[in-house]
């Protein structure tokens, strides 16, 4: 498959994760953020997606772990330390 037809082939889901992310991070923009992540790893693996699951379901897999990442990084930030 083509990288064009893969890119668009994964952009049509870019709704549905957006959707996961802010549910998830309750942070439109954070969720904005990793689902650009997200579809970039895709771009990026693209020799990783066998088909053996469905793309959305690939997808929802890489999102999976941006938001893990996100929410760890989140919790290291600056926000969080206690004045003293």
């Amino acid at each position: 498959m083509a990288d064009a037809e893969f890119a668009t082939l994964i952009h049509a889901h870019r709704g549905y994760l957006l959707r996961v992310a802010v549910l998830q991070l309750r942070d439109s923009d954070l969720a904005e953020d990793v689902v650009q992540d997200t579809l970039l790893a895709a771009l990026q693996g693209a020799g990783g997606f066998s088909g053996r699951s469905s793309l959305k379901t690939w997808l929802t897999g890489i999102l999976k772990h941006k938001i893990v990442d996100a929410i760890r990084k989140k919790g290291r930030g600056p926000d969080h330390l206690v004045a003293r």
